[in-house]
């Protein structure tokens, strides 16, 4: 995870209240069902992703 002012070429682009947030097309399908929650001490914290098989 970056900070980025503009979206890249390829990347998706999803508002909410005021938030813009780039996502690499790629990376979209992992984030398909996750939430993205800002937690005061901590940051962003994502929760809801598929589990990896790795």
């Amino acid at each position: 995870m970056d900070v980025a002012t503009s979206a890249a070429k390829g990347d998706e682009i999803l508002e909410e209240d005021g938030l813009t947030v780039f996502v690499e097309k790629e990376a979209n399908k992992w984030l398909d069902r996750a939430i993205i929650d800002y937690v005061e001490l901590r940051g962003f914290v994502i929760t809801g992703l598929p589990e990896s098989r790795c």
